[in-house]
């Protein structure tokens, strides 16, 4: 059995719904069992309409202490969830009824118009003025109330599309609405009753929540992401503020300004309320940070290192002079030095794809390499064309020995299928060529 007692009692209301006049003077509140009409500075009960059918109201909206707009909701409705019932509160009573034949999200109210928020579709209505016939009575007095004429939104004037709209996102006061665009992340300003809208291009995820200053002048918003809130100046469509709410993900419930329009105040999921600071900087402040942010440049730019080449610390050779260096094959016992991705030119100017050849004979030691003493003149070979190999121009510096140059080498060429022998010419004192079986 469980004999916990309730924190709320059952017959308690339920809150469904909230939502601000345009004046911000009064707000509406949607409960499981009607509706109510409140002062925002003191939070007392301005109007308590009887409903023709007692239930809850899950959407609603107020005009002042003039007209209602409600759609009934909750576990006992008042109505169809796809039905706005309009009501004159001076009145007491209902002036039209209007059936969408789908589900509503959201009503905004003003002086002249009305916005009815659907999935993907918002319908804008134009109030007209309303004489309703008065009622057939014997008495000589009649009812002051029945025979005024009454407004009401019974002209449609233009239906916008718009992206899947599931938060009821719009902003409607005097003769402005802006609604999320058909595009992700995109807002368009519509001037009524012209209509000529301007599309604003404000997240690169879908809009989540907007909210319009009371001048009509600045327009914050925010996206699913929920880190960045964005103000934008609407004369110009220029973003002049971004301020950051946190770093993680985030579903920002809602975003309102203040009266006087100097603070921005947010909430989310997150459980807390942000509030933001729409004054301009101090100059002075502005440039003292601006001078900060380029030291710290600075600084890291002396940090990183030089963009050009940077010359090895190898313990390897130096740089080669040009005229020790040959373009035939290394038998040099000492390793090559370390080379990088791009090393210099022989000239020393610039930077080269190639790697600098090194000494590729077998003349001098490793005293000539590097220079320290000069050659010989005997280790110098003659200077020969590029058709004589290096074996050739070994045997032909004397320092071969003699049977090397006296002899004679033939290969055989039996085992690839050729017939006889094929001899090679060796330079000598006795030169001669081998071929056949001779």
């Amino acid at each position: 059995m469980n004999a916990r007692q309730p924190i709320q009692p059952p017959s308690t209301p339920a809150v469904l719904f909230l939502a601000f006049s345009s004046s911000g003077s009064r707000f509406v509140a949607g409960t499981s069992t009607g509706l109510r009409v409140l002062r925002t500075d003191n939070c007392l009960t301005t109007y308590h309409p009887q409903l023709p059918s007692e239930g809850g109201v899950a959407v609603a909206a107020v005009l002042d202490d003039r007209y209602l707009a409600f759609v009934g909701g909750g576990r006992n409705p008042a109505g169809k969830g796809s039905v706005v019932v309009f009501w004159d509160c001076v009145a007491g009573k209902e002036v039209t009824r209007l059936d969408f034949y789908e589900s509503v999200l959201g009503v905004r109210l003003s002086t002249q118009w009305m916005c009815v928020l659907l999935h993907s579709r918002t319908l804008l209505f134009e109030y007209q003025t309303l004489q309703l016939p008065s009622p057939r009575s014997d008495s000589s007095s009649s009812n002051n109330n029945q025979d005024e004429p009454l407004r009401g939104p019974n002209k449609l004037k233009a239906l916008y599309s718009t992206f899947p709209n599931l938060h009821a996102l719009a902003c409607l006061r005097n003769n402005l609405l802006i609604l999320p665009a058909q595009t992700t992340g995109q807002i368009q300003i519509i001037p009524l009753p012209s209509g000529s809208k301007r599309v604003l291009r404000a997240h690169n995820t879908a809009i989540r929540a907007l909210a319009l200053s009371p001048d009509s002048t600045l327009l914050a918003t925010a996206s699913e992401q929920g880190t960045l809130i964005r103000v934008f100046r609407l004369s110009s469509l220029d973003q002049i503020a971004e301020f950051r709410r946190g770093s993680d993900h985030a579903d920002v419930y809602s975003l309102a300004f203040s009266s006087g329009g100097r603070w921005l105040g947010g909430t989310s999921d997150k459980g807390t309320l942000h509030i933001f600071d729409l004054r301009p900087m101090d100059a002075a402040a502005v440039e003292a940070g601006r001078e900060k942010v380029e030291q710290v440049a600075k600084e890291k730019e002396k940090e990183k290192p030089g963009k050009g080449h940077r010359k090895s610390t190898s313990t390897y050779a130096p740089s080669l002079n040009p005229h020790r260096l040959s373009g035939t094959p290394s038998t040099h016992p000492h390793p090559q030095p370390h080379t990088h991705d791009r090393d210099r030119d022989s000239s020393g100017g610039g930077f080269s794809n190639h790697s600098t050849p090194i000494s590729t004979t077998n003349q001098g030691s490793l005293q000539e390499y590097y220079s320290l003493r000069p050659p010989p003149a005997s280790a110098s070979p003659p200077v020969t064309g590029p058709g004589i190999s290096a074996m050739a121009v070994f045997k032909a510096s004397g320092l071969a020995p003699k049977i090397m140059r006296d002899r004679v080498y033939r290969f055989g060429w039996e085992r690839m299928g050729c017939i006889g022998r094929v001899g090679v010419v060796i330079p000598g004192p006795r030169v001669r060529v081998g071929g056949g079986n001779g």
